[in-house]
C-alpha cells in the first residue's frame, strides 16, 4: 500500500457549516486506519450518505485533511 489514510466518520450539527471543523460531532468507534493506492479508489470503497474525516501524509510528506461526502472530498485547514 502506498497510504495509510486514517478516518473518522463525522456528523456535522444541525445548522452550521460541515467545512468548519468546530461544528463536528465525531461518531463515536469509528476510527480506523486504511492502506490504500489511492485517494478515489479509498472514496469509492466508502459509504457515499456519509460524512468522513480523512487525514494522511501525501507524496510530498505534507499532512493533508479532507472531508469525504457522497463521493466528492474537500480539503480542510
Amino acid at each position: 500500500m502506498r497510504y495509510t489514510y486514517a478516518i473518522k466518520e463525522i456528523k456535522p450539527k444541525e445548522g452550521h457549516d460541515v467545512y468548519d471543523i468546530k461544528d463536528w460531532e465525531i461518531v463515536p468507534e469509528t476510527y480506523q486506519e486504511i492502506g490504500e493506492m489511492s485517494l478515489h479508489k479509498l472514496i469509492k470503497k466508502l459509504d457515499s450518505k456519509k460524512w468522513f474525516y480523512i487525514s494522511y501524509v501525501n507524496k510530498k510528506s505534507n499532512y493533508v485533511d479532507k472531508i469525504i461526502f457522497n463521493g466528492d472530498y474537500r480539503c480542510i485547514l
